[in-house]
């Protein structure tokens, strides 16, 4: 019986480092999911590609995830760049988009854990999660797809959530990187962040940084560090890890035990290019 669903676009990823450029399939779903069905959580995507891209799902069909695929015109392609060593700095632009996600999709939706993992602001619009909240019972939440704006050149701007006290209330895991937590709070250090958002209403911050990953349950913080990492394996980072903290509440662990296995799985993923290959984490 399928666990976990996860609602957002699968892209065609051209990232670039300082050493290299590959083009690969991408997006929270494609990471999420694959990661958590290798770590035995059986996982559903729910997503909207072009048909001519199809290719894109044979890593997912592969982890067994099942998939339920919504025809659009377009593809979402995104060109990612990494400049430094740091991870964190990314430079992002979108090439093209897939559609919107709509009312009439959420009826694919038939989980007790949803994550919606959207690559843009405007992908899965906000009045969805309103409907979506009544039909799940743990709804988890990427501020990625609320904080990331496409402009006009395809560049990607983030920018503070303007509907975030409406919406984190309703929301049980809420998902950020350093970066967005310092956008929607202006707080440079990390667990004042955490505390912020908190008190906008979501029951659990999980937030990635460089170094590891925290989480933090409105009373106590719970942390773990991530191992050496390479740069090829940075995409994908934040993904592989809600998806490990995910399989672990799911599987009954407490918030210390989640945090530990999310940042080994996620350490191990980033020391290759592609989704989380399973095995390597007890």
């Amino acid at each position: 019986m399928v666990k976990l669903t996860f609602i957002g676009h699968v892209s065609k990823d051209i990232n670039k480092t300082q050493n290299e450029t590959i083009v690969v399939p991408g997006g929270g779903v494609f990471y999420g999911s694959i990661a958590a069905q290798r770590l035995n959580v059986l996982s559903a995507v729910v997503t909207k590609i072009s048909p001519k891209d199809t290719s894109l799902f044979k890593p997912i069909k592969e982890a067994g995830v099942q998939l339920l695929v919504l025809p659009s015109p377009e593809t979402t392609t995104i060109e990612n760049v990494y400049p430094s060593s740091n991870p964190d700095e990314r430079k992002s632009r979108i090439l093209h988009r897939a559609d919107p996600f709509d009312l009439d999709d959420l009826e694919r939706v038939k989980t007790k854990f949803v994550v919606v993992s959207a690559l843009w602001h405007g992908e899965f619009p906000e009045k969805l999660l309103e409907h979506l909240r009544t039909q799940v019972e743990v709804m988890v939440v990427d501020a990625q797809g609320f904080l990331r704006n496409v402009l006009e050149d395809g560049t990607m701007s983030y920018s503070d959530w303007q509907f975030k006290h409406v919406y984190l209330p309703i929301i049980d895991v809420f998902k950020v990187d350093s970066n967005e937590a310092f956008i929607m709070t202006g707080e440079r250090l990390l667990e004042k962040a955490c505390k912020r958002i908190s008190n906008y209403g979501p029951k659990i911050v999980l937030a990635t940084h460089k170094d590891g990953v925290i989480a933090y349950d409105g009373k106590n913080f719970y942390e773990a560090h991530f191992s050496e990492y390479k740069m090829l394996g940075r995409t994908g980072r934040g993904d592989t890890c809600l998806a490990a903290f995910l399989a672990a509440i799911i599987d009954g662990k407490n918030l210390k035990q989640a945090v530990e296995l999310a940042a080994r799985v996620t350490s191990a993923k980033m020391q290759y290019a592609g989704p989380y290959r399973g095995g390597e984490v007890s």
